[in-house]
């Protein structure tokens, strides 16, 4: 994991708000975090999480970028 996870990769509020939710939800890891994109998108939280202007999507997308920049073993610690 590197030092400069904030610089490489910079969530966005509502992806962060979906990683506090996966957090929740047992992930320690930004790779668990994207595994669990699935089960966030056909769950009641969605609106509480991301509000009415943000995706799922969207979310997927940023935490692909993330994935790749930063790597799966990421801590989500680090960023909440």
């Amino acid at each position: 994991m590197s030092d400069s996870w904030d610089e490489e990769f910079s969530p966005s509020g509502a992806a962060r708000n979906t990683l506090r939710w996966a957090h929740g939800h047992g992930a320690s890891t930004l790779g668990e975090a994207y595994d669990l994109l699935e089960q966030f998108e056909v769950s009641n939280d969605v609106p509480e999480v991301l509000g009415h202007d943000d995706t799922v999507e969207d979310v997927r997308e940023e935490l692909e970028h993330g994935l790749e920049t930063v790597g799966p073993e990421a801590s989500l610690a680090s960023l909440l």
